[in-house]
């Protein structure tokens, strides 16, 4: 590696790991109880995809033809048999009336914060401001735009 990569993976917080699907190593930022394999992370987005749906009241026949696709295919997606595509995520996302984060976050929530707590935090101020109106919405972006300039002074 270049010098200039092995400053990157230390400014970063990468660890080097390994991955079933790949021959030589992946650099990935622990998260709050280790590294998660990709199996971990997509069974926990295929978790949260299920709850998301039955909370939708939409059986997997249902959501599948939403999707333009077959209940034995998409059953796949929530037992974490087939891996989503982003673009499969953000179709998912459209249909089920969430934020891609929705199901991110369980995967993944050491990307929203450096502990657990600050995460967590983070998450329910961004699920707050998601469920905003828009009049609203602009009232907290201005109040926002006040307080990062005065952190800038």
């Amino acid at each position: 590696m270049t010098t200039r990569t092995d400053v990157y993976i230390a400014e970063t917080g990468l660890e080097a790991t390994t991955d079933a699907k790949v021959e030589r190593p992946v650099y990935r930022r622990p998260g709050f109880k280790g590294i998660p394999s990709s199996k971990e992370m997509d069974e926990s987005i295929a978790k949260s995809l299920r709850a998301f749906r039955i909370e939708k009241d939409l059986s997997r026949a249902e959501l599948a033809l939403l999707l333009g696709s077959i209940e034995a295919v998409y059953g796949r997606y929530e037992r974490a048999i087939t891996k989503l595509h982003a673009t499969q995520v953000l179709h998912l996302c459209e249909v089920l009336e969430i934020f891609p984060d929705d199901l991110l976050y369980d995967a993944a929530p050491h990307l929203w914060g450096r502990t657990k707590e600050e995460a967590d935090e983070r998450r329910r101020i961004t699920k707050m401001i998601q469920s905003l109106p828009p009049d609203t919405l602009r009232t907290v972006a201005t109040i926002l735009d006040s307080i990062f300039a005065l952190q800038q002074k």
